[in-house]
């Protein structure tokens, strides 16, 4: 729990760093070429020592600075219809996702967000829908009783009626870049076609599990096309333009920023930060984890 917190503090640190520097010098990559900026959380819940956790308060409060400071919030349906149709978005718009279908987005985040009138995207792995099993980065917590449960099939409809919608995460939550070829087209394949019939509409939007450029390849993203999804999502730092490709749509990963460094994080301010996602970062991180005691699954 230490090195968590360590880490945590870390990074707060370093991306105030960046941020403050980058504003400081002009170089805020914020300007309206890059009119999308997409939010990735995971679990929002005060549990101790739980790391990809956003406390409660700290997530309404992130809600309400997206007002406070000019941002639009905007259904997934306007990025498919930007990317596919050339439908302007608003400026400053702003889309938010949470990964791996915790409880807690039910529970904690849903009534937050309709406070707000905010729409959001959850990324469900179907493998672990009606299933106790902690997800693989869980284990190590479900081993000194940090459990975080993950939906249950039938409560799906209830978040899509909270505003919630849900898309696809793959079926194992294992990177795609692990599994041989065949078994990441049926991940990608058969995630959407089980969705589709529980829900009763077309799945569209992927994201990639772990989602750093070292966690898919080329060949996945005409899995993506060929299985008829229409954007996919990363975890690459990064605000979207026009001609970014809607198969890498980058993500600002949240945490418990104060909330200067997400005033600076929404900004652009910190996106040299997305070193840490190429092929060579992501390794430096993994090293740097296992160094520290935090690496997971």
């Amino acid at each position: 729990m230490r090195a968590e917190r360590f880490k945590q503090l870390l990074k707060n640190g370093v991306y105030r760093s960046i941020g403050e520097t980058t504003t400081a010098f002009g170089m805020a990559n914020g300007h309206e070429q890059r009119m999308l900026r997409v939010l990735m959380y995971h679990k929002v819940n005060d549990v101790p020592g739980n790391p990809l956790s956003v406390p409660c308060a700290v997530f309404d409060e992130q809600m309400s600075r997206l007002g406070d400071l000019g941002y639009t919030v905007v259904p997934l349906d306007a990025v498919l219809d930007h990317y596919a149709e050339g439908t302007p978005l608003p400026a400053k718009a702003v889309l938010i996702t949470f990964d791996d279908g915790y409880r807690d987005n039910l529970a904690n985040a849903a009534p937050i967000l309709q406070k707000y009138g905010y729409p959001a995207v959850l990324f469900v792995p179907i493998g672990y829908l009606d299933d106790r099993r902690p997800l693989p980065h869980e284990e190590h917590l479900a081993a000194r009783g940090v459990l975080n449960e993950t939906l249950d099939w039938s409560e799906l409809a209830e978040l899509e009626a909270h505003g919630v919608r849900i898309e696809s995460h793959g079926i194992s939550h294992r990177p795609l870049a692990d599994l041989e070829v065949d078994e990441a087209a049926r991940e990608i394949a058969l995630a959407k076609l089980r969705l589709e019939e529980r829900l009763g509409r077309p799945v569209r939007a992927f994201a990639y599990v772990k989602g750093s450029e070292a966690h898919y390849k080329p060949v996945h993203l005409s899995l993506l096309r060929q299985a008829g999804y229409e954007v996919a999502f990363t975890s690459v730092s990064g605000a979207n333009g026009v001609a970014t490709d809607p198969l890498r749509l980058h993500r600002y990963n949240v945490e418990p920023y104060p909330a200067r460094t997400f005033e600076l994080v929404l900004a652009g301010a910190c996106d040299a930060i997305a070193l840490k996602d190429t092929v060579a970062g992501t390794y430096a991180r993994r090293l740097f984890n296992q160094a520290l005691g935090t690496a997971t699954k």
